[in-house]
């Protein structure tokens, strides 16, 4: 019996610590305002702000809330689990540094910490640049 017991502690004392290390939305709401990847772009904050909107288009996610704070404007994301991945959580900050200049921070999290597959903070981050680098490309023009 003793046996037993031994070996369900065993196997169930790791899948706890296991679940107790995923990532939530808390995770990254609450992580510092430069937390992740960040980008100056040449730009106003409105334009740049409508930029990073309008690339959220290809980054293939589930917007959960879009907020306007003193640090800048807010939105937080999530991707869903999928065949390859067990979804990530995430949080883009646009933030006005001057009248022409406009900082975007990408930080996301894989929701769980032994998760090999799935989106990582970087890919986030280049893709988003990207769309936000060829819209304010189309705009200057």
């Amino acid at each position: 019996m003793k046996i037993k017991l031994s070996l369900i502690r065993l196997l169930v004392i790791p899948f706890i610590f296991a679940l107790a290390s995923c990532a939530t939305m808390d995770t990254v709401t609450n992580a510092p305002a430069n937390a992740g990847i960040s980008r100056s772009f040449s730009g106003n904050y409105e334009l740049v702000k409508d930029a990073v909107v309008t690339s959220l288009q290809i980054l293939n996610i589930n917007t959960k809330q879009f907020k306007e704070a003193p640090e800048g404007f807010t939105i937080l994301f999530n991707k869903s689990i999928s065949a390859f991945s067990w979804g990530e959580v995430g949080r883009i900050l646009v933030s006005k540094v001057d009248e022409n200049n406009t900082r975007v921070n990408v930080h996301s999290k894989k929701r769980h910490k032994l998760q090999i597959t799935g989106t990582d903070e970087q890919e986030f981050a280049d893709t988003l640049f990207q769309g936000v680098t060829k819209i304010l490309d189309k705009r200057k023009k």
